[in-house]
């Protein structure tokens, strides 16, 4: 009779996998001075436990291709997190507030822009989701920039695939952030 051998039995992992169990070792936390698993500060390096880790992922922010890269998907301690990395992320939020706000007028609405002189060079996005995502990325853009309103906005879908059975949509689209009080 064989006997099953579970994969993550301790005894019997591979080395491969002892060694990845040995890089989370217990380390005393640098804040709360408990020993627990130990997580690494991408910026300054000191260990932390996770409760005294922030952690800059996807789940925290709705537009993360958005936020600076070197933010991006990070760890951070509670020193570093309050000394610049917060002020970055409070920025990051008032722009993405400012970009829902937006104003934006597409290439069909002629007759409510027309009057609107247009100086700035248009926005362009590409590789985006969905329509709302570029869409949004349209008014991030422009709220960064400091404009209120987007005219002349024109999205465009394209199939994207290899296969003959799945094909998925690629959103791309421009438009020209314009101050609505400069009249032509």
């Amino acid at each position: 009779m064989k006997s099953f051998i579970s994969p993550y039995q301790p005894s019997l992992v591979n080395d491969k996998r002892r060694r990845d169990r040995s890089l989370l070792k217990l380390e005393t936390c640098a804040y709360c001075h408990k020993n627990k698993t130990a997580l690494r500060c991408d910026s300054c390096g000191d260990v932390s436990c996770k409760t005294c880790i922030v952690f800059v992922d996807e789940d925290c922010f709705e537009m993360i291709a958005l936020l600076p890269a070197e933010l991006q998907n990070k760890t951070f301690c509670l020193n570093c997190y309050h000394q610049g990395v917060s002020e970055s992320l409070e920025h990051y939020t008032e722009i993405v507030e400012k970009a829902k706000q937006v104003d934006v007028f597409s290439k069909t609405q002629t007759k409510e822009t027309r009057r609107i002189k247009r100086v700035e060079s248009p926005i362009r996005v590409v590789d985006c989701a969905d329509k709302e995502e570029a869409l949004l990325k349209i008014a991030f853009i422009a709220a960064d920039k400091g404009y209120g309103t987007v005219v002349d906005v024109d999205l465009a879908s394209k199939k994207h695939g290899e296969g003959k059975s799945y094909k998925k949509l690629v959103w791309s689209g421009s438009g020209i952030p314009v101050d609505p009080s400069l009249k032509k």
